[in-house]
C-alpha cells in the first residue's frame, strides 16, 4: 500500500499518493523557476494551481479520493510544460484562435455595470456586452422578468476572479501557456491605462 500526504492546493485540502506528490512537487517546482519570483509571476502559479485543485476535484469520487500518478500525469499533459513552451516556439497558434472548448458561465468583473451579468452572459454567447445589455433591458420593459432574472444570475453565478476562470468564461483552453498569457495582456493593459492617465494628467497640469 502505497503512503499518502496531505497538502494544501489553492486552499483545497487533497490526499496524495507519495509517487504523485513528488510528481507534483517537481512539476510545480519546474514553473516557479520558469516564471520566476516576480508578481506576475506569483499570479500566474496561484492560477495554475487554482486550476490543478479544480481538475483534482473533478476526479474525486466516492471509490477514488486520493491523486494518484496518474492524475497527476494528466493534469501535466493538459496544462503543459516549460519544455513544451520552448518547443512550440513559433509554430504555436495565435491567442484565441486554437480549438475552442465548451464555454462555463461567470460573471465578467472586467465589463461590469452592476454585477457582471452581462457581461458574462456576453462572454458565454460570444457577442458584445453593450448588446447583451441592450437585450436585458428590452426584456425588463416588455417582459417585466428580466430583472428578477438578473438578481438570481448575480446570486448563482460565481464571479471569474481568475485568469483560469476568465479563460473558461471565454471558450479557452486553459493551459499554462494561455495563463501566462493572459497575465501578461492584462499586466500590458495596465501599464498602458497607467502610461496614458500618466500624459493626461502631464499634459493638462501644463496648461493649468
Amino acid at each position: 500500500m502505497k503512503k499518502t500526504y496531505t497538502i494544501h492546493l489553492s486552499a483545497t485540502v487533497f490526499y496524495i499518493e507519495d509517487d504523485a506528490y513528488e510528481e507534483l512537487q517537481k512539476y510545480l517546482i519546474s514553473l516557479k523557476k520558469y516564471f520566476g519570483d516576480s508578481e506576475e509571476g506569483r499570479e500566474i502559479i496561484a492560477d495554475i494551481e487554482f486550476r490543478i485543485a479544480e481538475i483534482f476535484t473533478s476526479k474525486i469520487t466516492e471509490e477514488k479520493k486520493v491523486v494518484t500518478m496518474d492524475w497527476v500525469n494528466e493534469v501535466v499533459e493538459m496544462m503543459g510544460t516549460p519544455e513544451t513552451f520552448n518547443e512550440a516556439g513559433d509554430n504555436e497558434e495565435p491567442f484565441g484562435e486554437k480549438s475552442r472548448r465548451k464555454r462555463r458561465l461567470y460573471r465578467d468583473p472586467e465589463h461590469k455595470v452592476l454585477g457582471g451579468v452581462c457581461g458574462g452572459l456576453a462572454a458565454y454567447f460570444d457577442i458584445d456586452p453593450v448588446v447583451m445589455r441592450l437585450i436585458m433591458v428590452l426584456l425588463f420593459f416588455f417582459t417585466g422578468i428580466a430583472l428578477f432574472v438578473y438578481l438570481i444570475l448575480w446570486i448563482v453565478v460565481p464571479k471569474a476572479v481568475n485568469a483560469a476562470q476568465r479563460l473558461e468564461m471565454r471558450g479557452e483552453d486553459v493551459t499554462v501557456k494561455n495563463i501566462e498569457k493572459f497575465i501578461k495582456e492584462e499586466v500590458d493593459s495596465v501599464k498602458e491605462s497607467y502610461n496614458k492617465f500618466k500624459k493626461e494628467g502631464f499634459f493638462s497640469k501644463s496648461k493649468a
